[in-house]
C-alpha cells in the first residue's frame, strides 16, 4: 500500500473533525441534553444565605487531578450554578477563606467533623455546603485507526465519563446534617467521535465541554444544584436579630435578600452548645422558641420588625420565616 503524504495527512484532518463534530452532534439525545444550558424557573422569594466549603478531593493521583485542581473547579462550578437559580446569597470567597484562616483550617485544607456549624454562624449562614469528589472518570472502549490533532485524540472509539460529588448539607445553627446526596454524571460518546487525550485542554474550555468527561462534568453539577434546590425548597428562611430596640427588632435581611413589608418571623433562642466529652467535638446545640415578630419596614441589607409576642430578645436570636 503506498504511503499517504504528509501534506494530504494534514489536508484530510480539518475534514475529518468537521464529519465527527456532525457525528457528534446527532449521536445521542443523552449528549444533547449534557450540552444544553440548564434554565430555571423564575423565583421571587426571600434568598437563603449558603456557605459553600472546598470539596474535598478523593480521587486517584492522575495528572489531571493536580494541574485541573478539580475540587477547587468542581466547587466554583456549583456556587455559579446557584447564584443563577436566584434563590441564595452564596457567602463570599474571600469571607469564607478568612474565616479558615483564623480557624486554623486553610493550611490543612481539611474542616474537623462538627466545625462545619461554627464556621457557618460567623459568616451568618443559614446552610453549610460540604462535599467531595469522588469520581472523575475517562475510559474508552472499541477501537480503529484515528489521528491527534493539537492534542487531541479523535479515534474510532466509544468513551465514557463519570463524575460524582458526595455532598452533605449541615445546619449552621445546630451543626445537624440535614442531607446527604451523591451528585453522580454519566456520560457515553458513542461511534467516531471520542475524545481521549487531555494533555493541553483547559477544564471548562470548548474544547472539554465536548469530551465526555465534560458533559459528565456539567451533568453532576447540575445534579448537585438540583440536590440542593430541592432541599432548601421546604426550609424557612432564616436570619438573626442584629439589635433590638424597646420593641422593635432589627434584621439581617432586606429587600437584598427578598424580605417583604409583613413578612412574619418566630424568634428562636439558642441553648448552650453541646460539646462531646470523649471526642471533644461539638454536637450541636437546642432552640427554643421565645416569640415573634412582624416587618414594617424593609431597607437594602436589614428590616425592622415590631414584637408581636414574647419578650427578651437579644441580639443573635435565631428569625426563622413563617
Amino acid at each position: 500500500m503506498p504511503k499517504i503524504n504528509k501534506a494530504v495527512r494534514w489536508l484530510a484532518a480539518p475534514a475529518m473533525v468537521f464529519l465527527l463534530s456532525a457525528c457528534v452532534a446527532a449521536s445521542g439525545s443523552e449528549q444533547v441534553k449534557a450540552e444544553e444550558e440548564v434554565t430555571y424557573l423564575p423565583y421571587s422569594g426571600p434568598k437563603k444565605r449558603i456557605a459553600v466549603l472546598t470539596f474535598e478531593n478523593k480521587i486517584s493521583n492522575r495528572w489531571w487531578d493536580r494541574s485541573w485542581n478539580i475540587q477547587e473547579r468542581l466547587t466554583e462550578m456549583l456556587i455559579t450554578e446557584l447564584m443563577k437559580t436566584n434563590r441564595f446569597i452564596v457567602v463570599e470567597r474571600g469571607a469564607l477563606d478568612e474565616v479558615l484562616a483564623e480557624q486554623d483550617l486553610a493550611a490543612s485544607g481539611r474542616i474537623r467533623r462538627g466545625t462545619e456549624a461554627r464556621i457557618g454562624e460567623v459568616l451568618g449562614a443559614q446552610v453549610v455546603i460540604k462535599g467531595a469528589v469522588t469520581e472523575f472518570v475517562e475510559k474508552e472502549s472499541g477501537g480503529g485507526a484515528g489521528i491527534l490533532l493539537k492534542g487531541i485524540g479523535i479515534a474510532g472509539k466509544s468513551n465514557s465519563g463519570h463524575v460524582a460529588i458526595d455532598m452533605r448539607l449541615i445546619d449552621a445553627t445546630t451543626g445537624q446534617i440535614l442531607q446527604s446526596q451523591r451528585a453522580e454524571g454519566k456520560i457515553k460518546t458513542t461511534g467516531i467521535g471520542g475524545i481521549a487525550f487531555f494533555k493541553g485542554i483547559a477544564f471548562g474550555g470548548t474544547t472539554y465541554k465536548k469530551t465526555a468527561l465534560g458533559k459528565a462534568t456539567r451533568k453532576a453539577v447540575a445534579a448537585a444544584t438540583a440536590f440542593v434546590v430541592d432541599n432548601m425548597e421546604n426550609r424557612p428562611w432564616q436570619g438573626r436579630v442584629v439589635k433590638v430596640v424597646g420593641r422593635k427588632v432589627y434584621v439581617n435581611g432586606g429587600f437584598n435578600m427578598g424580605i417583604s413589608p409583613g413578612s412574619y418571623f418566630t424568634v428562636f433562642s439558642k441553648g448552650e452548645e453541646l460539646i462531646d466529652p470523649e471526642t471533644g467535638l461539638s454536637l450541636g446545640s437546642a432552640i427554643a422558641r421565645i416569640g415573634s415578630v412582624q416587618v414594617s419596614q424593609v431597607l437594602d441589607k436589614f428590616s425592622i420588625a415590631e414584637t408581636v409576642e414574647g419578650s427578651g430578645f437579644k441580639r443573635g436570636d435565631i428569625l426563622k420565616m413563617q
